[in-house]
């Protein structure tokens, strides 16, 4: 079957477009020149011409961020039948280089679509790991915290995502969450260890106070657990995880 060709006109030049590589070759050419012209003649189409994933990341490498901006608008609802998986997005999200057009993407896909495309914890930090701004605070945001909480099934689940954030978005995740459901991830040491190695030692010192002693030192597991921890632990954590260890031999 042969593929639909769209028009095209510049400067009284007509020619047809049928694949993203085609679009792509025609940007390079207009050498941004009159790349808004051919996205706004193309609009309706643009969809069918990108196709996927490889069509979209090219047609975006070669586009300005202003550009870059409308096409992902123009995509509307099929942006995410475009992106179809997560590694796709973490790639995309790679390669452009402002928050506002990475903003514009994640929004363009919405909550629904994010949700359908991150499905795991590393998923959505391999996500975090490439937005700039407040970027992190939207994705996240537009997740919700009900998805993350199911998506969390392990202290080490959610450090993965920790890992990927600045320290005040990582308090206001943990807040968001809340304490009682960050203690009740904390399985074993393993993933104490994960979070304390994540949070800087402000905020891993709030979560060791807020851990019972007695589930403290069932989740350390003596002094073989406690050396095993110290690969972990900066200082000033080790000293407040011996002061609640303490707490619980005083009682």
């Amino acid at each position: 079957m042969t593929p639909t060709r769209y028009p095209i006109t510049i400067d009284g030049e007509t020619a047809t477009v049928g694949s993203a590589a085609e679009l792509v070759v025609a940007l390079d050419v207009l050498q941004g020149q009159h790349d808004r012209t051919v996205l706004e003649q193309l609009r309706p189409y643009l969809a069918e011409i990108i196709a996927g994933p490889a069509g979209l990341h090219a047609v975006l490498r070669v586009l300005a961020p202003d550009d870059q901006v409308y096409l992902l608008e123009a995509m509307g609802p099929r942006l995410e039948c475009a992106v179809q998986r997560a590694g796709v997005l973490r790639d995309i999200l790679a390669t452009l280089a402002e928050s506002r057009v990475e903003e514009r993407l994640l929004e363009t896909i919405g909550a629904a679509g994010l949700r359908r495309l991150l499905g795991t914890a590393q998923e959505v930090a391999e996500a975090l790991e490439w937005v700039y701004g407040d970027c992190d605070r939207l994705l996240l945001q537009l997740l919700g915290t009900d998805f993350l909480v199911g998506l969390f099934s392990s202290g080490h689940d959610l450090s993965l995502v920790l890992r990927s954030l600045e320290p005040t978005n990582q308090q206001a995740l943990l807040d968001t969450l809340g304490w009682e459901r960050v203690i009740a991830l904390v399985l074993d040491r393993r993933d104490l260890a994960h979070l304390l190695r994540a949070l800087p030692s402000g905020i891993s010192q709030q979560l060791l106070e807020r851990l019972d002693p007695a589930r403290l030192q069932q989740v350390v597991r003596g002094e073989r657990g406690r050396r095993y921890l110290d690969n972990y632990l900066e200082p000033e954590e080790a000293a407040c995880l011996d002061r609640r260890l303490e707490v619980n031999r005083a009682e």
